[in-house]
């Protein structure tokens, strides 16, 4: 059973926990309790020192709607593709925002788009799969695998990769979707509602799932290389006790970054040694910039880390529960968005609040794309932006 919503982003395989969520999870954000009592930190004026503002901006069919969805947008060289949740695809010019091509499936989806070879791919919350061609939207083929999807297939141009809210990992046949293998993690009774975006290093695969741990194994047939903890259940409640994975690994040089719920940053080697850890809970994928690692917590804080040893550089609580989603690069700044759709820049050296800037009306949920010159942002009531950053001259 699970159950959905912006205040219900729990998902509960046990009836016996379904009270639990009815009477103490009702003012539930996407974080769980982190959050509980917390009043978001008020937005305060800036001494602006850069600044950031949309190229162009377009819509993106019905949005992400009310309930609990995180479907982000996705680049290749010249395209931006998107979705929204009632199935409608998107591929807009990045350069203008003019839309190229658009179809329907007529699916219901709690994820973005993936991309790999030449297909744009995308899973429904009934377990569907659909494959498009990424130059003219044409059906490529479709299939169904009985699970809901709350993450976007990975392509590897070989192999389609698919993982499931229910812990399966899933490797398509890329030419016509025939299932190959499949790999079952197993997972606690009650977890975030989500799960992390497989991240496909040629023919190897990294995740991670809500039991706290980090897989590596092939895309080839779904040998399982390496399987390594980074999550411990901790506490007294079961809400203390969630150690989901759900921001994917980010792989720099010869390490693997990744973060959990209730849990830690942390940094394995490729054989999945851990290199060092540090206290950070989090749903969100870190990004590397300049030997930084850069997360945001489940608290609302932006945090800078030692890519190497994992010191703590730097910690800012300007934005303390504002449901902070992922970060990003933007032409060597590190950016998040928040609640109320506000996209924040920070420097990376200082951790100073450099300037906001606002996409739609509804909040930001979704991780941002980037290119590393521009972002490309989906708020939660449909508008993308693309957004670049402009420096001040001095005088």
């Amino acid at each position: 059973m699970s159950v959905s919503g912006e205040y219900f982003a729990i998902s509960i395989k046990t009836l016996s926990l379904s009270l639990v969520l009815i009477l103490g999870l009702s003012g539930c954000s996407w974080f769980g309790d982190k959050n509980k009592g917390v009043k978001p930190n008020p937005l305060t004026p800036l001494t602006q020192r850069v600044e950031i503002k949309s190229r162009w901006e377009t819509n993106v069919g019905s949005g992400l709607s009310e309930l609990y969805r995180v479907i982000p947008p996705i680049i290749d060289e010249d395209t931006v593709y998107a979705n929204d949740y009632k199935g409608q695809v998107f591929a807009f010019d990045r350069e203008t925002g003019a839309k190229k091509w658009s179809y329907n499936t007529k699916l219901e989806m709690a994820a973005g788009v993936g991309l790999g070879g030449n297909l744009v791919l995308l899973g429904s919350l009934k377990g569907d799969v659909v494959a498009l061609d990424k130059d003219t939207g044409e059906v490529q083929w479709r299939v169904i695998i009985d699970s809901e999807i709350l993450a976007a297939p990975q392509n590897n141009g070989a192999v389609v990769v698919v993982q499931t809210n229910d812990g399966q990992l899933i490797g398509l046949d890329a030419k016509n979707g025939q299932v190959i293998w499949t790999y079952s993690a197993q997972l606690p009774s009650l977890t975030l509602r989500g799960t992390a975006v497989p991240q496909l290093l040629g023919p190897n695969i990294i995740t991670g799932f809500a039991n706290g741990k980090l897989i590596a194994l092939s895309a080839v047939d779904g040998t399982l290389y390496w399987e390594r903890r980074v999550a411990s259940p901790q506490g007294r409640s079961d809400i203390e006790r969630v150690v989901d994975i759900d921001g994917s690994p980010v792989l720099s040089g010869n390490a693997i970054y990744t973060t959990s719920y209730n849990g830690t940053l942390s940094a394995l080697s490729t054989r999945g040694d851990i290199l060092w850890s540090q206290e950070n809970s989090s749903h969100n994928s870190p990004i590397v910039i300049d030997n930084r690692v850069f997360v945001t917590s489940a608290e609302g804080f932006v945090r800078a880390f030692s890519a190497k040893t994992g010191l703590l550089l730097w910690e800012n609580k300007i934005l303390e529960g504002r449901r902070l989603a992922a970060p990003q690069n933007l032409a060597g700044f590190v950016v998040t968005a928040d609640y109320e759709g506000y996209v924040h820049i920070f420097d990376t050296q200082s951790g100073g609040l450099l300037d906001r800037f606002r996409v739609g009306s509804e909040g930001i949920r979704s991780p941002m794309i980037s290119d590393g010159t521009y972002l490309y942002a989906l708020g939660n009531d449909g508008v993308l932006a693309s957004i670049a950053v402009y420096l001040f001259k001095k005088r």
